[in-house]
């Protein structure tokens, strides 16, 4: 056994009696000390996401937090992104076991190729089912007509995220708004297919 597992154990050893009175579990994975809560974490809050402090910015929602032998909200915040194209992956709770385990949210920078223009004449269709949509920065309007068209999945032979922009309404009129895409299961095939967006 070497010195690193030996003190990964020692570590473990020492946390169990307080890992036992705050109602969680311990045990040892590659990157360390692994914390199983052991009862199921509330469901999430609906917070408000205030102004971007300008461009760069990430907002990073809310989650649970198991402190103090109970559960407390961790409140969202705004968190300038790494880089440059860095998007953020939210952390989550995951069943594990016979409890909850926090897997710590990170950023990643989503390289790939180019979002191609969108042909209504070609169906974009994908095997498996795409990731959960990605937090994205809105950053303020550069006017009253333009319309923020949100990121969405696009699937290359893998899943690449087409990030969020801006764009002015081609017909600008009160009330006028962008309808999201959307990916659909197909009942036959079971493959799923991209519904795009457009102007409503």
């Amino acid at each position: 056994m070497n010195l690193t597992k030996v003190s990964l154990f020692a570590l473990a050893c020492a946390a169990a009696p307080l890992g036992a009175l705050a109602g969680v579990d311990i045990g040892i994975n590659i990157g360390g000390p692994e914390f199983v809560v052991r009862s199921q974490p509330p469901p999430e809050r609906i917070e408000t996401i205030g102004i971007s402090p300008g461009p760069g910015y990430v907002w990073i929602r809310g989650h649970w937090g198991w402190r103090h032998e109970q559960w407390e909200w961790v409140g969202g915040r705004w968190d300038r992104a790494a880089q440059p194209g860095s998007v953020w992956i939210s952390g989550q709770w995951v069943a594990r076991g016979n409890g909850w385990v926090w897997m710590e949210g990170h950023y990643d920078v989503q390289a790939g190729p180019p979002s191609p223009a969108y042909d209504p004449g070609v169906e974009m269709v994908a095997s498996e089912a795409p990731p959960a949509p990605l937090y994205e920065a809105v950053t303020v309007a550069p006017g009253p007509d333009f319309f923020w068209i949100g990121g969405h999945w696009q699937w290359h032979g893998r899943w690449v995220w087409a990030a969020g922009h801006y764009e002015r309404h081609p017909h600008f009129h009160p009330g006028a708004g962008w309808e999201a895409g959307r990916w659909d299961r197909d009942r036959v095939s079971g493959r799923f297919v991209w519904r795009e967006g457009h102007w409503r």
